[in-house]
């Protein structure tokens, strides 16, 4: 299966929601060297789904669980389960940064009324709605470093992205233990829509 070489530039929408949990609830496994960033022996998950569109390298959907960790006193973040509906993103996923990409089937519809649902060989995983509580929007970058194993070894990829964030209400079902289970029963800490998003996943190997 071939894949775009590292970093891969991204175009499209993310519906992303946080929650806490605690801490021995937190996703695993984690790559070495690092540990879950908790409070008050909570841990931040986040739970999203991004639809890849436009111009970018590769055009998809995912969804994914993710947790906020540290290394010493660096903030990073964890992709702990994830399905996308795309062999190349699978396989590029897990070889260049040891994303631990599956694939799943998608229903997604809509932009402000949003609705997504995935599923994978085994049945129900999980789905969600998304509503946007605003038409303005505030233009947010983001830069962060994403922590996985690969190769038995940490791996830091950075990701740096623009966009344009919005409040919004969502609702959750979740399915067993795949990329959502877990905080189903609660309500997320806060939920946006990022949208118009230019994302660039990875760094350039030939770059000094």
């Amino acid at each position: 299966m071939t894949y775009p070489p590292e970093p891969w530039y991204l175009e499209g929408r993310l519906y992303a929601s946080v929650w806490t949990v605690p801490r021995s609830d937190a996703p695993v496994p984690l790559p070495p060297r690092v540990r879950p960033v908790t409070l008050l022996g909570r841990a931040l998950v986040v739970t999203a789904w991004a639809v890849y569109e436009g111009d970018g390298v590769l055009r998809y959907r995912e969804v994914l669980r993710a947790v906020l960790v540290r290394r010493g006193f660096r903030l990073m973040v964890t992709v702990t389960d994830i399905r996308v509906d795309s062999e190349a993103s699978r396989a590029g996923g897990r070889a260049l940064w040891g994303v631990p990409k599956e694939l799943a089937a998608f229903a997604v519809t809509g932009h402000d009324m949003f609705s997504a649902r995935a599923r994978d060989g085994h049945g129900h995983l999980c789905a969600a709605r998304f509503r946007a509580l605003t038409r303005a929007s505030l233009r947010v970058p983001l830069a962060f470093r994403v922590a996985q194993t690969r190769a038995g070894r940490l791996h830091v990829s950075p990701v740096r992205c623009r966009g344009r964030a919005r409040p919004a209400r969502a609702s959750w079902e979740f399915g067993g233990t795949g990329p959502c289970g877990g905080p189903g029963h609660r309500r997320p800490l806060l939920s946006v829509l990022y949208e118009d998003a230019r994302m660039l996943f990875g760094s350039d190997p030939n770059r000094p």
